[in-house]
């Protein structure tokens, strides 16, 4: 048995280094690989990985009758959602937590990092041999660089992604030298893609890990007020993002100024709802370019709040799905323990309110840890320290 779910974990392992590392190469500028489009291969990927990862959830997993009931109850409408809104990352990042099962997460963040570690510095490398190009951006007479990502916020993004990573897999031992780290990837993502959301998160992210760091000196209760904390912030985020774009904020000054310094994310999200208002099982809500000129729609609108886009998109069954399902993630993460994974999902909630990509698994790789609520794992403290993956064992 234990031969076999080894099987199931590298099955796992694959897809999911040939989904993620493709997907870093896809949003770059490159626009072809062997004469053939990259959107062309793009989809073949796509569709190659949602075969796979059928198969890893029907014929490499065995469910409880709770565990089916769950995912059923959670899939139908997801999936009546992703048709009704035409729009599949929602369904995409579900049937990837579905699918790791019998996954040890850390060794998927692990497997993340190390792809992050090769592939940025290769795009980077490659933007200054010119062999892709470079897409600069200005704002407010501001050059941006993308060194080779298709848009300055991908390039932010993934450096993102390599310090979270980086974080939780040093989250028993930190040391100065990792806060520089952070503080380095701080000013690369001012300096070089300028790209708010990035170096906004990294900030909040570098003060969250020194105060655990200077609070797990102690025993007790100051951590517990801590973890809660970040648990209330995580609703008082969902909410405020949602009363601000259900309110016109351009009627009060107050509201005006937080927008502007959100980059009128909340107002420009007042106009798609009074647009397309809200439904219960999802819509299709024309966002970029091309889908507002085939509607024939000559406004500009975009849905950076993940919570709104999600609202907005795929309607309010939906919404209420990943925002309850998310706080209880980060609840249950905090009473077992798992500080470091509290404070990345809490900066990923943060991250929410700037970027859409809050629900998108090649945003928030971290969504996989919902498979520990969802299959009911447990992260323990075992022998030399080392942390022990332990399944929860209920009857039927």
């Amino acid at each position: 048995m234990l031969t076999i779910r080894r099987n199931y974990n590298l099955f796992f392992s694959f897809v999911f280094i040939l989904w993620y590392s493709t997907e870093i190469v896809f949003n770059t500028t490159l626009e072809t690989m062997m004469g053939i489009s990259v959107l062309k291969i793009s989809s073949i990927i796509n569709w190659l990985v949602f075969l796979l990862l059928m198969v890893q959830i029907v014929v490499f997993q065995t469910y409880r009758k709770k565990e089916l009931f769950i995912i059923a109850l959670i899939t139908i409408p997801i999936v009546t959602a992703t048709v009704l809104a035409e729009h599949k990352s929602m369904l995409s990042a579900w049937m990837f937590i579905v699918a790791s099962k019998n996954v040890n997460f850390k060794e998927i963040i692990k497997t993340a990092y190390v792809i992050l570690l090769v592939e940025v510095p290769m795009i980077i490398i490659m933007c200054f041999a010119g062999v892709i190009d470079d897409r600069i951006i200005m704002r407010n007479d501001r050059q941006r660089f993308s060194l080779g990502f298709s848009h300055p916020n991908q390039l932010g993004l993934r450096v993102f992604q390599l310090i979270v990573c980086h974080c939780y897999l040093r989250r028993d031992k930190f040391r100065i030298r990792d806060y520089i780290y952070i503080l380095c990837a701080v000013l690369f993502s001012i300096y070089v893609p300028n790209s708010q959301t990035a170096y906004i998160c990294l900030v909040i992210l570098l003060l969250l890990v020194f105060l655990f760091g200077w609070l797990k000196e102690y025993h007790g209760m100051a951590m517990e007020i801590y973890m809660k904390g970040l648990v209330i912030g995580v609703f008082l985020l969902n909410l405020f993002s949602i009363v601000l774009t259900l309110v016109d904020v351009k009627k009060y000054p107050f509201l005006v100024q937080i927008d502007k310094w959100m980059s009128i994310r909340f107002s420009t999200g007042h106009r798609v709802w009074l647009l397309y208002g809200i439904s219960f099982f999802g819509q299709k809500v024309y966002i970029t370019e091309e889908e507002r000129r085939m509607a024939g729609i000559n406004r500009i609108f975009f849905l950076d709040n993940a919570y709104a886009n999600i609202l907005l998109r795929y309607g309010i069954f939906v919404f209420a799905i990943f925002s309850i399902g998310f706080l209880f993630l980060v609840k249950c993460e905090g009473k077992q323990k798992n500080y470091m994974l509290v404070i990345i999902l809490f900066v990923y909630s943060l991250y929410g309110v700037m970027e859409a990509g809050l629900y998108m698994m090649t945003h928030n790789i971290f969504l996989l840890s919902f498979a520990d609520v969802l299959y009911q794992k447990t992260d323990e403290v075992g022998p030399m320290g080392k942390r022990v993956l332990i399944r929860s064992r209920q009857k039927n």
